[in-house]
């Protein structure tokens, strides 16, 4: 190599001839011969040095392609050895479409005095080796000379094809989605899948792409497009959903439900859109509200006889209020609409619920009632789609979810504003036949289920500030049934008090009410509605039980103390005297359950007929101890 001939020892001292006489050169001419050749030495070895550590790999050879000098990184790179690298030339170390490469870029260094081209080293054990060579040319004494370098380019080549392969992924999948998707930025479509192009009356994507989205949009959607995109495209937002309606290029009207994101593609702003085809379920919606408007039409003489009702079901009451109420009802379980029930705490929401299913088509299938807000917040979605086996930890097997127990009757959703926005936006797609994933999941899962929502909030008032989303509002919002509150029935307490008494009596005798207690009743507000008064029953005949009369218990809580306040009179002295009595009596009564209960406070309580909170906030105002 020309590298090892730099290193060969210096030649023997310099002499020359005169004459037939040897002539030495002096001593000192020696010296500065050797002290060149050990800075050359000292240079050779620096620059092979550094050759040799250089990143990548150094090569140069000559114009037989003979490798002259090289680094390490060329033995370890090629699992060559320094002896084997001498013995090759350079297109030893290529094969195939990468060894005709070579030769060309080598040629052309030679002719134009430098190179660059990409190929692969074939190692010794066979492997391809992607590199970078770059080479400059020189000729020296005639003989011409190539030296460059190579970078490694497997990482790059790797992270292309991982970055290829997810594009080729995600290209795939959008392609053979049944939603919508499209890409579009500079005032033209780049990218579409077949479903937009459909949905657009559009045969094939290539019509799609390439053409103005602001031209092929028509109808109410032109308009709500353009501000879309101008408000997306300026910054003022970076997502956005509409529902809207257009007229595809075959004149078919379609509704659609959608989302623009504006996100980067290639380095420029762009809007990502989704759309799904919700036209079958405002169709649906249609003729269900035709329906129930013929229905409604065609049952006004059974409307008519239901006005001498006085309950239906567990329903009771005779006021024109709960008449009303019959009527919605008869209404709604003729249909298949869904219902969303209005009304306070204890007003019977429940019972409507189960009235219309029980009188509806879905009445031999089940009833499912879910207390959306006692359902922690970690298993919403566990309990309402169920759940695969080793979906989680303690998932040992598969469990069913609300969906699938009510597949065929009614899903009952109590506090239904109290379902997070995530599952209502899952339970929308449900609702409308779009399917739901158990959590673990890979099958989708349909579910032919009828929704009766019930909650004692303002819905429109949590649309507005956000915690209601607006679509799953509407679809559960369209037979609004609202139960009145019993302070507005309070004709129909003296058929409720029945009503419970025969319930308690325990098919005995059924137990009368004195009229001072009836009177009593009548004139309290009943805050907790028919749930309270059923308790108040229950309590009026547990405190007989335990031989006091229905004065003695009855009276401070039908006389209470709320209710004279309510009429804001003060009591009279003979009055005060009697609720002294009262609560003396009322003190006895509970002392006396505790000693009976021997001092345990919820048997005592179920004694009386009231809440251990009741009991406690009572031992507390009497101090009992």
């Amino acid at each position: 190599m020309a590298m090892d001939r730099l290193t060969e020892e210096p030649p023997e001292p310099i002499a020359a001839r005169n004459i037939g006489l040897e002539i030495i050169l002096p001593r000192s001419g020696f010296s500065e011969l050797e002290d060149l050749a050990m800075n050359l030495e000292r240079r050779s070895r620096f620059y092979e040095k550094l050759i040799r550590s250089l990143p990548g790999v150094f090569y140069l050879f000559d114009d037989h392609l003979r490798f002259l000098s090289w680094n390490k990184n060329l033995e370890t790179v090629t699992g060559y050895t320094k002896a084997e690298l001498s013995a090759k030339k350079v297109p030893d170390l290529f094969a195939g479409d990468s060894r005709m490469t070579i030769e060309k870029a080598i040629r052309a260094g030679f002719k134009d005095g430098e190179t660059v081209v990409e190929a692969e080293f074939t190692t010794k054990d066979g492997r391809s080796v992607p590199f970078f060579f770059t080479g400059v040319s020189t000729t020296i004494d005639e003989t011409s000379y190539v030296v460059g370098m190579g970078t490694d380019l497997t990482e790059l080549k790797l992270a292309e094809n991982s970055l290829r392969e997810s594009e080729e992924l995600y290209r795939t999948l959008a392609e053979r989605m049944t939603v919508g998707v499209l890409l579009y930025h500079s005032s033209s479509i780049v990218f579409g899948n077949q479903a937009f192009a459909s949905m657009f009356g559009f045969k094939d994507v290539q019509d799609l792409l390439r053409k103005d989205m602001k031209n092929i949009a028509s109808g109410g959607f032109q308009k709500t497009l353009n501000e879309l995109l101008v408000t997306l495209e300026s910054g003022g937002s970076k997502e956005s959903s509409f529902e809207t309606c257009w007229i595809t290029l075959t004149g078919r009207e379609v509704w659609i439900d959608g989302r623009a994101t504006l996100t980067r593609w290639k380095n420029v702003p762009t809007v990502l859109l989704t759309a799904r085809d919700i036209t079958e379920a405002k169709l649906r919606e249609k003729r269900m509200a035709e329906e129930a408007e013929h229905l409604r039409r065609e049952n006004v003489h059974l409307r008519s006889s239901i006005k001498d009702r006085y309950r239906m079901g567990e329903i009771i009451g005779k006021s024109p209020a709960m008449q009303e109420v019959y009527e919605l009802v008869v209404s709604a379980s003729s249909t298949d609409a869904n219902v969303i029930l209005y009304g306070e705490s204890g007003t019977g929401k429940e019972l409507v619920a189960r009235a219309i299913h029980r009188m509806g088509r879905r009445s031999q299938k089940p009833f499912v009632p879910v207390n959306c807000a006692a359902v922690p917040e970690n298993l919403l979605e566990s309990e309402f789609f169920g759940y695969k086996k080793g979906a989680f930890t303690h998932a040992q097997s598969e469990k069913p979810g609300y969906l699938d127990m009510a597949h065929g009757g009614t899903l009952f959703l109590d506090e239904v504003g109290d379902l997070s926005l995530s599952l209502q936006a899952k339970l929308l797609r449900a609702i409308e036949g779009g399917g739901y994933l158990p959590v673990g999941g890979t099958a989708m899962k349909y579910s032919d289920f009828r929704v009766i929502a019930a909650t004692n909030r303002n819905l429109l008032e949590r649309v507005k500030k956000g915690d209601l989303r607006e679509d799953f509002f509407y679809r559960i919002h369209v037979i609004p049934i609202e139960l009145p509150p019993l302070k507005h029935r309070k004709e129909d307490i003296a058929l409720l008090l029945e009503h419970f008494l025969k319930m308690y009596a325990d098919g005995k005798k059924i137990p009368s009410m004195p009229g001072h207690v009836i009177e009593a009743f009548l004139r309290y507000d009943w805050p907790g509605n028919v749930r309270e008064l059923q308790n108040a029953v229950q309590r009026y005949l547990a405190v007989k039980r335990l031989e006091f009369t229905p004065s003695s218990i009855l009276e401070p809580r039908c006389t209470w103390e709320d209710s004279r306040a309510r009429a804001e009179r003060s009591p009279g002295p003979h009055e005060a005297k009697l609720v002294q009595k009262v609560e003396s009596a009322e003190k006895d009564a509970i002392q006396r359950a505790l000693d009976l209960c021997q001092g345990k406070k919820g048997m005592a309580a179920r004694a009386l007929g009231v809440s251990r909170k009741t009991l406690f906030r009572k031992m507390k105002r009497l101090e009992i101890s």
